[in-house]
C-alpha cells in the first residue's frame, strides 16, 4: 500500500515515516511539507492513503484536501493534527476526509487503521 505523508514538522514527518515502514505491505512513496508541494506530488506518486496535516508551512491541509477531492482523487486521506477542535473535525469530513485523528494520541488508530486496509487488501472506506 503506497502512502504520503503531509507534514510540516520534519521531525514529525519523519517519526511518522517510520512508523508506517514498521507496517508490512505499507511504502512511503512521498513525503510534502507545504500546500503546493502537497499538491504536486499526491498526483504524481498516486497513492493508496495520504497522511495529511492541517497546518502546513506555508498553506494548509484543508486546501489539499478540497483540491485534491475536486480533482477526482479517491485516495484514504487521513487527517493528523493538533488541531482537534470539532469544527477541524467536521469541517475535515465535509471536504472528504475519510478519517481524522488527534495527533498527540491517535496516532496507534491510525496506524491501526492502516493495518486493516492492508489486511483487507485494499483501500476503501470502513
Amino acid at each position: 500500500m503506497k502512502i504520503v505523508v503531509v507534514e510540516d514538522s520534519a521531525v514529525i514527518r519523519k517519526h511518522l515515516i517510520a512508523l508506517l515502514e514498521s507496517v508490512s505491505s505499507v511504502e512511503v512513496v512521498g513525503e510534502a511539507e507545504s500546500e503546493q508541494s502537497a499538491l504536486e506530488v499526491i498526483p504524481a506518486k498516486q497513492p493508496d492513503i495520504v497522511i495529511l496535516d492541517v497546518n502546513l508551512s506555508p498553506g494548509n491541509g484543508f486546501n489539499v484536501l478540497k483540491e485534491l477531492r475536486a480533482s477526482g482523487n479517491t485516495a484514504e486521506i487521513f487527517v493528523v493534527t493538533n488541531q482537534t477542535h470539532e469544527q477541524y473535525r467536521k469541517q475535515s469530513m465535509l471536504l472528504g476526509a475519510n478519517g481524522f485523528y488527534d495527533k498527540s494520541s491517535g496516532i496507534e488508530n491510525v496506524l491501526n487503521r492502516i493495518k486493516s486496509l492492508v489486511d483487507a487488501g485494499k483501500p476503501g472506506n470502513q
